[in-house]
């Protein structure tokens, strides 16, 4: 083939997707890519001793993907084998520092190796923050409980299982502690985040203000810990969060600002090459490989290297290549959103901005400058919709304008303080007095968008995709552009079958919302609230507590309901021939049999008593109750086996009345 990385990728690719939604078997695999292995070897034989055919070859391809979609699927579920922690009943850790995450109100939060387990497997840590933020490398001894990463409380919550599953984290360990720090272990990981924190403190000594030196550790270095909350709703408000996030837009300017600096020195081409990519490794590792980081600098780094060879660069074998490298070294990188969005808009540009660049290209440079940004704005934005839709559930209206602001400001920022930077470690007080001038500049960046912010009240609107719509629509967009590159009859034809598609998924989603009936008790920290739903009609019952309400909103736009009626919660009531009893701290209770008892409040009742005057089918545990409660009352209902549901433990209790299942 003229270009066999493509099928080659989208079968290790395939063969990620294969480990994760199928049952089959690690030794199946293994047994299966053996067999590919030692037909593509036989037939390679072939070719050699008859000669080349085109059968040959089309068999020799079929055995190439069918390995790689074996190693694909070994590869995962290798990298995803979960370590088991049997002892659960454990009080003391020891745990080792390998990523920083932001600290909330309360706690310091961390992922780190559980070094007090023979396996170490790596874990989620918060702890008191009422001592200094830690370090990567650190050691530290926890007193606290493990316990496994819990489910989301309410249905299309943020699934933070899933995603913490997908970095190989199972378990959690939460303290209320100050932890003890006994110890740091010296790695390279630890080196390159020691020499990213000296980088930070060289701001610290140049006088920036904490907003714009925030703002320079996320653009610089990805490190969000000190960010502006108000700031980043901003950019989130415009859509352009890509520009606090260090990207492959990032390491662009940084890469060519590096490399015209060095053509201008008359450095040998091949020094250059060198210094680029050392530049690029570092400055992946400084920004924590994050996806988007490590997919810009690895096609720099083939880029360079078709250069030093003579080869022929092309963009889309470039693509596919940075993509299965990546991919062979970290398969679940496949599922971060940062490298969904980053491969889609580079796709979008790359594939779409040929066919429109004309109309957005003149003469005068400045003017051709903005509309060139206007152009690739629009085509990424078209390409990165669909995931974003699917993920955020939003349409930023105000991306456009966001981009024309923030975009040219980011870019003369980023190479200004990159260079500041080199400056400052020789000529500190020289280096000191460009911070007016920048300090001014991103100022002026946040306060024209916070201004504009004020003059948009609406700068989103809401919208939901299943991940059929979102693969659907974002197909049919590149059949789009791919049809008015050259334009054939076949290409509508593939268009019009792809948005066909989009609509068959798009009337599946209708008719399963309309034909589900559910009631959904939805997990509240302090209130008893009920979803009744039957189709596309819902009634609220009870009032939900702030965060309760964000979770009822999801619940709503996935299910495509618009309207909804709120009624006031009983304490005795009957919903679908179901009769509910709540007993709330008072005790008070009827002497009547009901279907479901609910204990809210802290409820200190004769659990043996009230089991025997009401005779429930089944009993909820609400969030609000002490724990101990809670076990307390479960331990009794799982010996009289009736069936249980703690709430604080498993969420929302859910009946779907289509299958009478819960």
């Amino acid at each position: 083939m003229k270009y066999p990385i493509y099928p080659i990728t989208f079968s290790y690719v395939s063969g990620i997707f294969c480990s994760l939604y199928t049952g089959l078997s690690l030794q199946f695999a293994l047994i299966f890519g053996a067999i590919a292995l030692l037909l593509f070897g036989f037939f390679i034989l072939m070719q050699y001793n008859k000669g080349f055919h085109k059968n040959y070859n089309f068999f020799t391809l079929i055995a190439v993907c069918n390995l790689f979609i074996a190693l694909g699927f070994v590869f995962h579920r290798l990298a995803n084998k979960k370590i088991e922690v049997q002892q659960l009943n454990e009080s003391e850790f020891s745990v080792k520092t390998i990523r920083v995450l932001k600290s909330n109100t309360y706690s310091h939060r961390i992922y780190a190796d559980l070094v007090s387990h023979p396996q170490q497997p790596t874990v989620l840590v918060t702890f008191s923050n009422k001592q200094k933020t830690p370090k990567v490398g650190e050691v530290y001894k926890i007193v606290g409980s493990i316990k496994e990463v819990p489910y989301p409380r309410n249905p299309y919550d943020f699934d933070y299982k899933n995603y913490l599953k997908q970095k190989n984290i199972h378990y959690q360990i939460a303290s209320y502690y100050p932890a003890v720090l006994i110890g740091k272990e010296h790695s390279v990981i630890s080196k390159i985040a020691d020499f990213r924190s000296l980088l930070m403190e060289q701001f610290s000594k140049m006088g920036y203000a904490d907003q714009t030196k925030g703002f320079v550790e996320a653009l610089l270095f990805g490190v969000k810990n000190n960010l502006d909350t108000n700031l980043q709703n901003q950019f989130k408000d415009f859509g352009i969060m890509h520009i606090l996030a260090v990207s492959g837009l990032h390491v662009f300017i940084l890469f060519s600002t590096l490399n015209y600096v060095l053509k201008q020195m008359r450095v040998p081409a091949k020094l250059i090459v060198l210094v680029l990519v050392l530049f690029l490794i570092m400055f992946s590792f400084m920004a924590g490989l994050a996806g988007s980081v490590v997919r810009a600098s690895l096609m720099c780094i083939l880029v360079l290297f078709g250069t030093v060879f003579e080869r022929r660069v092309i963009t889309y074998n470039i693509l596919a290549s940075s993509m299965l490298l990546i991919l062979l070294v970290a398969p679940n990188y496949l599922f971060d959103i940062g490298f969904q969005l980053s491969y889609a808009a580079v796709f979008s540009i790359v594939f779409c901005f040929p066919v429109i660049q004309r109309f957005f290209t003149f003469n005068n440079p400045i003017i051709n400058y903005f509309t060139q940004l206007i152009g690739i704005s629009l085509v990424a934005q078209l390409g990165i919709l669909p995931i974003s839709v699917y993920y955020f559930n939003q349409v930023p209206i105000l991306f456009l304008l966001g981009n024309l602001i923030a975009v040219p400001i980011a870019t003369a920022l980023l190479t200004s303080w990159f260079s500041q930077l080199i400056v400052s470690f020789i000529w500190l007080k020289f280096a000191s007095y460009g911070t007016i001038v920048l300090e001014f500049v991103s100022n002026l960046c946040f306060n024209t968008l916070a201004k504009l912010n004020t003059l948009f009240p609406m700068k989103a609107f809401d919208v939901h995709f299943s991940s059929l719509q979102a693969i659907t629509a974002f197909l049919f967009v590149m059949s789009v552009f791919w049809y008015f590159q050259n334009k054939q009859n076949r290409k509508i034809l593939l268009s019009m079958c792809l948005l066909i598609s989009f609509q068959l998924a798009s009337i599946q989603k209708v008719y399963r919302n309309n034909s589900t009936s559910e009631l959904v008790l939805v997990a509240d920290r302090t209130n008893v609230v009920f979803l009744n739903r039957s189709g596309t009609c819902i009634a609220q019952i009870g009032n939900a507590s702030p965060i309760a309400q964000s979770s009822i909103k999801n619940y709503l736009l996935h299910n495509g309901i618009k309207q909804k009626k709120t009624d006031s919660l009983c304490n005795s009531f009957t919903i679908n021939n179901n009769s509910w009893l709540i007993i709330d701290s008072l005790a008070v209770y009827p002497s009547k049999k009901v279907d479901y008892l609910v204990l809210h409040q802290n409820a200190k009742v004769n659990i043996e008593r009230l089991i025997a005057y009401t005779q429930p089918k089944q009993v909820i545990l609400h969030s609000s109750n002490y724990g101990y409660l809670n076990e307390e009352y479960a331990a009794y209902l799982k010996k009289i086996k009736i069936p249980c549901h703690d709430m604080r433990n498993k969420g929302s209790f859910n009946i779907n009345y289509n299958s009478d299942n819960n």
